[in-house]
């Protein structure tokens, strides 16, 4: 269980907010694969939440089966954010988080994202704005600070629960670091240390249930935020949870089950987009997922040079009639034996 605000979730292992990624069609997938928690659709411009972007599209073929369901906003401009906030309320979201967490250029020369860490007192003013604002639980995504000589998250998560900030998620590396080194499991700890009710969620290289637990353990942190290794294993969510819930490891996926998820990917990306976008993700993606199925090559290679939907269901068909169905992966010298039969 987890709290946030006046919100009850029954997991505490959340879906993050992953540009280019956790748009409404993936959502499902994760949850398709077991995932109950709450999960973020991608970071989205205040700006372009008003000005109607494709991300805000993506939330307003509003589901009940993608709840609980979090928007997450960036921006500096505070009218924006307001409005943005306003909008997401609007549109079914059970949680608004404001990003202050985000590295990459664009999002900080803006002065939004992990820009708002270096100014603390200023982001706190603009977050009491945006609680005032809603009638929802606000959450905030931080990092640690700019850098090692600038640690502003323990300082930050304090004065955002302050003025009404319901829940911290803080990734255990600095702006400088992006995505290198590893996550600082102390300095999550810090941040756990720095608020008093709140709770506060740890995120950073958690590829594996193993990995939620000990973050869990060391840092007492309430729960875990995962993100890259998501669009790998759509299942791990359903793994942390298993693991957290019942203190032992979740039945493996066979290898149908991870074909049904693939379909099932393709198919909302048809149904929300069209079939161009649904092959030029499913083009990127298939090799993600392949690497956990197996001697696959032959098939991967077919869905990454298709052109047509009828393509990707063909391989998708020769694919599952040459498997076992109590398969987890397809032993090499087994698929090779009988991929002889697959057209190439």
């Amino acid at each position: 269980m987890l709290t946030i605000g006046a919100a009850q979730l029954e997991s505490n292992v959340l879906l993050a907010p992953i540009a280019g990624y956790t748009d409404r069609a993936f959502r499902l997938v994760v949850r398709a694969a077991g995932h109950q928690g709450m999960q973020f659709t991608e970071l989205i411009h205040s700006r372009g939440i008003c000005n109607n972007c494709k991300q805000a599209r993506d939330i307003e073929q509003f589901d009940t089966i993608d709840q609980p369901l979090g928007v997450q906003i960036y921006g500096n401009d505070m009218d924006w954010l307001l409005e943005a906030a306003a909008w997401a309320e609007a549109h079914g979201a059970k949680v608004i988080d404001i990003n202050m967490g985000c590295p990459v250029d664009k999002v900080t020369k803006t002065n939004g994202g992990s820009m708002l860490l270096c100014n603390p007192d200023r982001t706190t003013r603009m977050a009491e704005k945006i609680v005032q604002s809603v009638n929802l639980p606000v959450t905030c995504k931080l990092r640690l600070g700019w850098d090692r000589d600038h640690i502003t998250a323990p300082h930050l998560a304090r004065q955002l629960e302050s003025v009404g900030v319901q829940l911290i998620t803080i990734h255990g590396r600095t702006t400088k670091m992006r995505f290198k080194g590893q996550v600082d499991l102390d300095g999550i700890a810090q941040v756990v240390a720095a608020v008093k009710y709140i709770p506060v969620i740890g995120n950073g290289d958690i590829t594996s249930d193993d990995d939620a637990r000990q973050m869990i353990e060391y840092t007492k942190c309430a729960g875990v935020m995962v993100a890259r290794a998501s669009i790998k294993y759509p299942w791990l969510l359903r793994d942390i949870e298993y693991q957290l819930s019942r203190g032992s490891n979740a039945p493996e996926l066979t290898l149908l089950d991870k074909c049904r998820l693939i379909r099932l990917h393709f198919d909302h990306m048809q149904k929300f987009k069209s079939d161009r976008d649904a092959i030029s993700v499913m083009r990127g993606r298939i090799a993600a997922y392949g690497n956990t199925m197996g001697h696959i090559k032959p098939i991967k290679e077919r869905i990454r040079t298709m052109k047509t939907a009828v393509e990707f269901y063909n391989a998708m068909d020769d694919l599952e009639a040459a498997l076992d169905p109590t398969w987890k992966r397809v032993p090499s010298e087994v698929f090779a034996a009988r991929a002889v039969s697959v057209p190439a």
